[in-house]
């Protein structure tokens, strides 16, 4: 038995995506129908040949119309309407399968297949400064030994930070550096307290000592860090005083869209450590999955945490009809947290709402009004996938997801409640809210997503104590009032400088710059989305985030955030390819505050 055939080809004259699947040596009888997932909205109109059967977010199914089966070999050819102009490959259909008459699957070849690519570096070269020190002053440049051992005679959390940062070493494979005391051929690290900011330290080296001075462990462990990345290329004699220029120096990574192993996530912690990134921002819950565990409301994991054919949620951004994903347990992110205290780096966790929650709506559909005719589609084409400010079991279902993320991440300052992308129109169509909006004078959608975030950051402040992030439009809303936390500018820079001018601290990370899901540049076969356009490393050391900025906004510059998310993100390579080593422009800028040499320097140590 022959597979199915199916090719998808962009045909710029008509602004159409032309599918054309060869039936295999079994045909495809009547009834059947063709699933495929397109992250560019795909419509069948009158006359294409195709009825659209079904469509959830990035899921479509078609069937031949007028209903027809095919025999062995034979071609069904349709020209569907888009909802944008492609300009890479994985734009268009990423998978298909058949669906029978009985429900069952058959596999598709799809051509082209999602573009596969080549794994970048994540640790660097022997001697690759990532971020580079601040000040460096090199008295006798010749190489010395790159071997270092902590001396025996040092504070207990120095002792800590070694460890840490010696195993953190070894587990981004950089050459073997940090020994202990009494190591053959080793330069002698002694570890002193010093009055210096939190995180800065200084290095005095010499040809057989290195004195290391800072106010306590996060101190000792950039310095450590340094001398390991630094390895074998460490002068005889040289100064460095180090510190970070931003407090906020963060990765963002979408974990609701593509499921990762929980090593990944483990190995995201120690890529941040590795370049003295503080903040992993883990977007644990969206449309297309809820990966986040609440012991309370179990249908939230078991079943929001996985998509598949005749499952609540179809297969969606490349996926088949096999279950895929599920959400991670509470002993797989106890581990990410012990792993991020141990390097410095803070977990900032983020469940997304009100919007973005159709994954959540399909595992406990009682959260929807029932009466709702609203109809109101977002972005990604989810049809009212909103909670009901004013449902009787919103505010339960709040308490309860946010007292278990609260106790999952229990170092983390900040719970982060999303608040991206409301649709427009969501909720006109429902009576819930309609009562709502009338006895609170609520208008437009904006006012109720304000109401509903100003009570949401009420109830985590009084029920766990913590601050909140949230996305820029939680601003503009009044959802999020400046003292509550923090706000991700996204959309562009200005949107971050006008947030910080009325008071909001204020984490930068425009789309045209530092959302690293952006492709690389307009090949097309080159992965990841543009509709931010294509992002360059040169691109992203070139981006500024305070220029032009005013003294007074500049003190609510908390600092900046790459954030990759994962629709075009296929598997583990993708990351690496669209990670690195912009990554290391974006870390370099939020530590040193400039590129130090310029991208070819940049390039050199971060290769």
């Amino acid at each position: 038995m022959s597979a199915h055939r199916l090719t998808a080809r962009f045909d710029a004259a008509t602004d159409t995506i032309v599918l054309t699947l060869v039936a295999g040596s079994d045909g495809m009888p009547p009834g059947s129908r063709l699933a495929v997932t397109s992250d560019i909205r795909l419509d069948a109109p009158r006359g294409s040949g195709a009825a659209l059967l079904a469509r959830v977010g990035t899921y479509h199914e078609l069937a031949p119309d007028p209903p027809a089966g095919l025999g062995p070999g034979e071609r069904w050819q349709v020209a569907l309407a888009i909802g944008h102009r492609p300009s890479h490959a994985n734009d268009g259909p990423v998978s298909a399968f058949v669906v029978l008459a009985d429900d069952s699957t058959v596999p598709v070849d799809l051509e082209p297949a999602p573009v596969a690519t080549g794994v970048r570096t994540s640790a660097g070269s022997p001697g690759s400064l990532v971020p580079h020190p601040h000040v460096l002053t090199v008295a006798d440049g010749a190489p010395g030994t790159g071997r270092f051992a902590l001396a025996a005679d040092v504070p207990p959390r120095a002792v800590t930070a070694w460890s840490a940062a010696a195993a953190l070493a070894e587990r981004m494979g950089a050459a073997p550096a940090l020994f202990t005391d009494g190591a053959t051929g080793a330069r002698r690290v002694e570890a002193v307290r010093a009055e210096l900011a939190d995180e800065a330290y200084r290095l005095e080296i010499t040809a057989d000592r290195v004195r290391v001075e800072a106010a306590g462990e996060p101190g000792w462990r950039h310095a450590f860090v340094t001398l390991a990345r630094w390895a074998a290329a460490t002068p005889t004699a040289a100064r460095v005083d180090d510190w970070p220029r931003y407090a906020w120096r963060g990765l963002h990574i979408d974990l609701a869209r593509r499921w990762w192993e929980p090593d990944v996530i483990e190995w995201l912690i120690d890529v941040c450590a590795w370049r003295k990134l503080s903040r992993l921002h883990l977007h644990l819950t969206d449309d297309e999955a809820w990966r986040f565990p609440v012991a309370s409301l179990r249908a939230l994991a078991d079943v929001g945490g996985r998509r598949g054919h005749r499952l609540a949620l179809p297969p969606m951004v490349g996926g088949g009809p096999e279950p895929y994903g599920r959400a991670y347990t509470p002993a797989e992110i106890a581990g990410w947290v012990a792993r991020a205290d141990a390097l410095g780096v803070t977990l900032v966790p983020e469940v997304d709402v009100p919007a973005h929650v159709h994954a959540a709506l399909a595992a406990m559909p009682e959260l929807r009004d029932p009466e709702d005719r609203s109809h109101a589609e977002s972005v990604q084409h989810f049809v009212d996938n909103v909670l009901v400010p004013g449902h009787p079991a919103t505010v339960p279902f709040l308490e309860a997801v946010f007292d278990a993320l609260a106790a999952a991440f229990p170092t983390s300052p900040w719970l982060h409640i999303g608040g991206d992308e409301v649709p427009a129109g969501a909720w006109s169509g429902s009576p819930i809210v309609a009562r709502l909006r009338a006895e609170h004078g609520l208008d437009a959608t904006r006012d109720v997503e304000g109401h509903f975030h100003r009570h949401l950051v009420e109830l985590i402040r009084r029920r766990t104590g913590r601050r909140v992030g949230a996305w820029q439009e939680a601003a503009e809303s009044g959802g999020v009032s400046p003292g509550d936390g923090y706000v991700v500018g996204w959309k562009d820079v200005e949107a971050s400088r006008s947030m910080a001018a009325v008071g909001h601290d204020v984490v930068v990370a425009p789309a045209q710059a530092y959302y690293l899901d952006m492709a690389l540049d307009d090949d097309w076969a080159s992965p990841g989305a543009s509709w931010a356009g294509a992002t360059s490393f040169d691109d992203v050391c070139a981006f500024d985030p305070e220029d032009g900025w005013t003294d007074d906004e500049r003190a609510h510059l908390l600092g900046v955030q790459a954030c990759l998310w994962c629709e075009h993100v296929v598997d583990r390579a993708t990351m690496e390819h669209l990670l690195f080593p912009r990554l290391d422009a974006v870390a370099e800028r939020a530590w040193t505050g400039r590129i130090v040499g310029g991208p070819g320097s940049l390039l050199r140590r971060a290769l």
